[in-house]
């Protein structure tokens, strides 16, 4: 276990990601809790972590990351030998995780959960734009019902029995997605509640929302 890990961020599905990638993973971290759109990440201290002024970041000794997708396949990369998660053993199943994480993170995540985070659920702050949240959301489902049958082919994560990375960031995805008024075909609704009733995420979960957490 790395005794060197910092993760800043809480509350956002983007930080719940990293937490849940280092419980599953088992690995001990410093915790810091602060919020998008508090202030928080635009401090001197935060901004030489992460230019950018989002969250989360990921220390790791010397190391700094940011993005949610790039922080949790680093952690399964670095730590996840000997620990019971899936690890592609070949070219064929590597593209097969980034064809999943890409999907769920560009397809849906970008193109359209933003889209309507932003201008529904974030109104006040950047403007309501009903035309672009309808259309978003219709695509969004789209994408969704055209990957439900490979999705009910899970058994029970993408790779079998061991999650693996691409699984946290598709079914953290598909979650968001319900979040937002997207109706989830059954077998996506499905494998979310699978990968949701899992010990990690669920130990993540709670740290992500503990504010008071270190």
């Amino acid at each position: 276990m790395s005794d060197g890990i910092v993760l800043w961020g809480a509350v956002s599905i983007r930080a719940l990601r990293v937490h849940w990638a280092l419980q599953e993973l088992g690995l001990d971290y410093q915790f810091r809790p602060i919020l998008s759109r508090s202030g928080e990440t635009l401090t001197a201290e935060y901004t030489g972590h992460n230019p950018k002024q989002k969250i989360p970041c990921l220390q790791d000794g010397e190391f700094t990351l940011t993005e949610s997708p790039a922080i949790v396949n680093y952690l399964f990369n670095a730590y996840g030998e000997g620990a019971d998660v899936h690890l592609s053993q070949t070219v064929e199943e590597q593209a097969r995780a980034d064809e999943w994480s890409y999907f769920a993170m560009m397809e849906m995540d970008a193109h359209s959960l933003y889209v309507i985070r932003r201008h529904k659920f974030l109104s006040e702050i950047y403007g309501e734009a009903p035309v672009a949240v309808a259309s978003a959301a219709e695509y969004c489902l789209k994408q969704i019902n055209a990957v439900a049958p490979a999705v009910a082919e899970f058994d029970p994560y993408i790779f079998g029995d061991r999650i693996s990375a691409a699984d946290i960031l598709l079914a953290s995805t598909i979650n968001f997605a319900e979040r937002y008024e997207v109706e989830l075909p059954a077998s996506c609704r499905a494998y979310r509640d699978r990968a949701y009733a899992r010990p990690a995420f669920q130990a993540a979960n709670a740290r992500n929302e503990d504010l008071d957490a270190t």
